[in-house]
């Protein structure tokens, strides 16, 4: 005999007076929160919000992730986030079902594995132009590191070799809408939108940077398309994207879906590259595991491959991810009214014994014989939402590492990790991930 499906009402529920207790689950440390006693699924309604779940029930997550007709990304992000002003509500983030599936397709080759170990060579070069500029023998703020090697990797892996003047040009363009992204003042307009109902505030500091970027993008495309059939053969996304069958868009739709590409990457590998260097100094037996292998190319590029894995384990620059139940529907007996946010906490997975054995431990090994599992190791999501971008950002992270270690050592910390910032809901290093270089 079948049984009707739970309801929400009969979960335990987090109380209002309690909801501060939230952080712990995107924090370092998420199985000594007090919410574990709330069991794997429970519900908090803050005042002003739709109702959500909060679960970490394996079988949830995969329906979740997987049942893509009735939870929707998108709007979720239109009801708690600022991503729309970031975006536009065109890209392929906000897209849903076939629409979504369609533009994925077009996007995807410059990010499939062939595409992407062809730009290595220009991920090497971006470390040979800053590195002689970072200090030796002082502290160096190695998120600021991630930031300058990501946006030279991806103006030459995106948009290839373009005049200097232009490419300077685009550059501080995008550096100064970067700036304004970070910015106080768009902050607050940020911490606003939950309270008005995914409603973010207009912001014209970003609204100008935002118009800036995409007319210098617009004449890059526009040069690219008149240069189309003068015999050079050019490897970077955009040649490989314009005047092909994938090439639909108009200038400027194509000029809003690269934005999106140079924002989604920026930010996240910068962070990514500081855990890494944080990890590595907090773990001295790791640096000296990369050392002994330095002359063994295959073995030294695994090891990195496990370190950068086991980073993205436990400092997940996003700690949590969700959906919003488009419909009343229903996920392991459990019945979802329409417009519930249902939120699946990636760190509280990843920390989880009954995933990975001593989760608390820095042990890269534990992914040298068997790759990350997709279920289980969520830095970059699931479902058809995953990120576009993921085989890239893992390559480039060991390319850029390997780059570094071969001309730099870091030098080993004592005591406890840099912590993550406070009051952020993302994971950041809390003083920019401070390392030491020392000559190699």
């Amino acid at each position: 005999m079948s049984h009707a499906p739970a309801s929400l009402h009969h979960l335990p529920r987090l109380r209002t007076r309690d909801l501060a207790q939230l952080g712990g689950l995107i924090r370092p440390g998420t199985h000594d929160s007090p919410l574990m006693a709330l069991g794997k699924r429970f519900t908090v309604a803050p005042p002003g919000f739709p109702t959500m779940l909060i679960t970490h029930d394996m079988d949830d997550v995969r329906e979740v992730f997987t049942n893509h007709e009735d939870f929707s990304v998108g709007q979720l992000l239109k009801r708690v986030s600022n991503h729309d002003r970031l975006f536009g509500r065109e890209t392929l983030v906000f897209l849903e079902g076939e629409a979504h599936r369609r533009e994925r397709r077009l996007y995807s080759p410059p990010f499939q594995h062939k595409a992407v170990r062809s730009y290595q060579d220009v991920m090497v070069a971006a470390v040979q132009r800053e590195l002689p500029g970072w200090p030796v023998g002082e502290p160096i703020e190695f998120v600021r590191v991630g930031y300058d090697l990501a946006l030279g990797v991806l103006l030459e892996v995106v948009f290839g070799d373009v005049p200097v003047a232009r490419r300077d040009r685009l550059r501080q363009a995008v550096i100064h809408w970067f700036e304004a992204i970070e910015s106080r003042g768009f902050l607050v307009a940020t911490m606003l939108t939950p309270l008005l109902g995914g409603y973010t505030p207009p912001y014209p500091p970003l609204r100008r940077g935002q118009a800036l970027v995409d007319r210098l993008l617009v004449e890059e495309i526009a040069a690219r398309r008149a240069a189309l059939g003068d015999g050079v053969d050019r490897q970077d996304m955009l040649s490989r994207y314009v005047g092909t069958e994938l090439d639909p868009h108009d200038d400027v739709a194509l000029a809003r879906n690269l934005r999106g590409i140079l924002l989604g990457a920026y930010e996240t590998t910068a962070i990514t590259v500081g855990w890494i260097a944080t990890m590595l100094a907090g773990h001295p037996k790791v640096l000296a595991e990369l050392d002994s292998l330095a002359e063994d190319d295959a073995r030294f590029d695994a090891y990195l491959d496990a370190v950068v894995a086991e980073t993205m384990r436990v400092r997940p620059v996003s700690p949590f991810t969700g959906r919003r139940a488009a419909r009343d529907t229903e996920i392991n007996g459990l019945r979802i009214p329409k417009g519930t946010i249902v939120v699946l906490p990636i760190l509280l997975i990843h920390e989880s014994p009954e995933h990975y054995p001593d989760p608390m431990s820095f042990r890269p090994e534990r992914f040298l014989d068997e790759r990350p599992n997709g279920h289980t190791w969520l830095p970059f999501g699931g479902g058809s939402h995953r990120c576009l971008g993921a085989p890239f950002a893992l390559l480039e992270a060991r390319i850029l590492f390997r780059a570094i270690l071969e001309q730099r050592r870091i030098q080993p910390t004592t005591g406890e990790l840099e912590p993550p910032r406070r009051l952020h809901t993302g994971l950041s290093p809390a003083r920019n991930a401070l390392v030491t270089l020392l000559p190699r």
